[in-house]
């Protein structure tokens, strides 16, 4: 037994003074433990080859489109006011359904489900919905009737909330870089 404890020390100790020399090693020449290739941009290349990526995506074409439509400065203004609104009168629906799908987990944990206590949670969240989606109609109105009927002939039919809904004109190139305003 004392000879086995003595064999499975050594062992340990060995283990422990070759992985400190392997460290010291690799700490003496510098050299990363992972190699990472790490490629080179010059000025302005990154933009480029995310334009490229980005080029033909809903975005972009998002972009055109309302570059297409030729607003004045003084409808950009109304509009980013109107997509504020919006934003703010939405907040509190938005936080309100996350609320209550947070609720439906925790009803879910409880040790006795009751699902009439679900299915209520679950109305709650589709009567938040549909006050979410009919103010989004009011405000694509409110959009439209901002735009000339030159403008509002170009719109494509039914109620595309999208249009509206991309930052600075369509222009946000991806969530990270996102702006409120046209």
């Amino acid at each position: 037994m004392k000879k086995k404890l003595v064999i499975l020390t050594l062992i340990i100790v060995i283990t422990v003074i070759f992985l400190g020399l392997t460290q010291s090693i690799y700490a003496q020449e510098n050299k990363p433990l992972m190699k990472q290739k790490m490629l080179p941009y010059k000025s302005g290349e990154f933009r480029e080859t995310m334009d490229k990526r980005l080029k033909g995506s809903p975005d972009m074409m998002m972009e055109e489109f309302i570059k297409s439509l030729n607003l004045s400065e003084e409808q950009v203004t109304e509009i980013n006011k109107t997509l504020l609104d919006f934003q703010k009168d939405t907040v509190e629906l938005r936080n309100s359904i996350q609320i209550r799908e947070l609720e439906v987990k925790a009803l879910l944990l409880e040790p006795l489900t009751e699902m009439t206590k679900i299915k209520a949670k679950f109305e709650e969240i589709a009567e938040l919905q549909v006050e979410i989606r009919v103010k989004t109609i009011e405000r694509y109105l409110e959009i439209k009737g901002l735009l000339t009927p030159e403008q509002q002939a170009k719109l494509p039919l039914g109620v595309p909330s999208q249009i509206f809904a991309h930052g600075k004109m369509g222009m946000d190139r991806s969530r990270m870089m996102k702006s409120y305003c046209w």
